[in-house]
């Protein structure tokens, strides 16, 4: 099969759309890009509009004998789908731009407006996934896409497992298919099935479980014999359970082998305290370079060392709060056990015009009240709050 290229940066990959983008725009996108791509490489172009021959999209977006009506709203559609990307550290700030921010039919051409951030990351190629064109173009599910894309990124290593919820938000299907048995069928069958038809691999799955709820998807890629070279066996390494804690920990696209041996390499120097404290804070940057950034703030002292002493700081407070609570609760259980036995035994000394003074507001009290409260457990009661209050005085001046 012919090889049309694309690469295609990682960062544009995992991005999530807050709309549903269809199979026709996935495919007009990505020509988008590549015609973008191959400008922006060969050409010190500093504009942000570009142009794609009317016949060239038509054709790798399979639009060719749709009406113009059909193609005006798909491409309008790509002008409408919007990307929010959250700061996670602070959830106040994010920012958001469309997919397309202008785009005009004029003669032979279309042309279009890309947002300067994808604009960067087209330009950057430090980070991409080579993606034959042809091969997306055979495919009719979105679906398929979506996962071919994302088998492709790491048909060099393994595709990270997901959580049902990380798949279904990485598909755009939280409110759709609410059954297992029917996003199975849909979704992840349908594309799976494709894409081992139509392309140069195979991808599976497999289920796990968490109780009686299936709980997370592990992806199996096969590259079909025939595109097989000469295949690299790689030794298998153990790794250290500090390693292994550390991995866990990172991001679920960045759990692939190469990055235990490189957790392994920064255990060496670095404590794992320290690791776990950049780690945490490289998920909180939003870094595109995840391993590149925590690797550089290992270098630079750890970028995390200023937060992470607040942090053991805000600990210790809350620890020192706590006891604090704690010693105070013990206090008021102890107030409350001293004044009751203290109560009683006032209580025998009392004079029967002192115990008529405790009792005076008793005979005010409703009937149903005075079914469940005797006279001297009520008086027993006023007597109790009253040195209870005193004693809570008397240790306040104490402390």
């Amino acid at each position: 099969m012919k090889k049309e290229m694309l690469n295609k940066p990682n960062q544009l990959i995992s991005i999530i759309p807050e709309q549903k983008v269809t199979t026709t725009q996935r495919k007009a996108y990505n020509s988008f890009l590549k015609y973008a791509q191959r400008k922006l490489k060969f050409e010190d172009y500093k504009e942000n509009i570009f142009k794609i021959p009317y016949n060239e999209l038509h054709k790798r977006a399979n639009l060719k004998n749709k009406n113009t009506e059909y193609i005006y709203q798909e491409l309008e559609g790509l002008m409408k789908t919007t990307v929010k990307i959250v700061d996670k550290e602070n959830p106040d700030n994010w920012k958001a731009f469309t997919l397309l921010s202008y785009i005009e039919r004029k003669d032979d051409f279309y042309y279009y407006e890309l947002n300067h951030f994808i604009i960067n990351a087209l330009k950057e190629q430090q980070f991409f996934t080579p993606l034959n064109l042809m091969m997306i173009k055979s495919l009719d599910s979105q679906y398929s896409i979506i996962f071919y894309e994302l088998a492709i990124r790491y048909q060099k290593y393994k595709i990270p497992k997901m959580s049902i919820e990380e798949v279904r938000k990485l598909t755009n299907t939280e409110s759709e298919y609410k059954r297992f048995y029917n996003f199975r069928k849909r979704v992840l069958d349908m594309a799976c099935e494709e894409i081992s038809e139509k392309t140069d691999i195979k991808l599976s799955y497999s289920t796990e479980k968490r109780g009686r709820r299936i709980a997370f998807i592990d992806f199996k890629i096969e590259k079909k014999q025939e595109e097989i070279g000469i295949e690299i066996k790689v030794k298998e390494q153990s790794y250290s359970p500090q390693v292994l804690e550390l991995f866990q920990l990172l991001p679920s696209l960045e759990q692939i082998e190469a990055n235990k041996r490189e957790l392994a390499q920064l255990l060496k120097e670095h404590s794992l305290k320290y690791l776990k404290a950049d780690i945490e804070y490289a998920k909180k940057t939003q870094a595109d370079n995840f391993m590149g950034f925590l690797k550089e703030s290992c270098a630079g002292g750890h970028y995390s060392s200023v937060k992470l002493e607040k942090q053991e700081r805000k600990e210790e407070l809350a620890r020192q709060q706590e006891q604090k609570e704690q010693k105070k609760k013990e206090l008021e259980k102890k107030i409350k056990q001293k004044a009751h036995q203290k109560a009683k035994e006032k209580y025998e000394q009392l004079s029967e015009k002192e115990i008529a003074s405790y009792a005076k507001d008793y005979e005010s009290l409703p009937k149903m009240l005075k079914e469940k409260v005797s006279k001297e457990e009520f008086v027993l009661r006023a007597i109790e709050e009253e040195i209870e209050k005193d004693l809570k005085e008397l240790s306040e001046l104490i402390m």
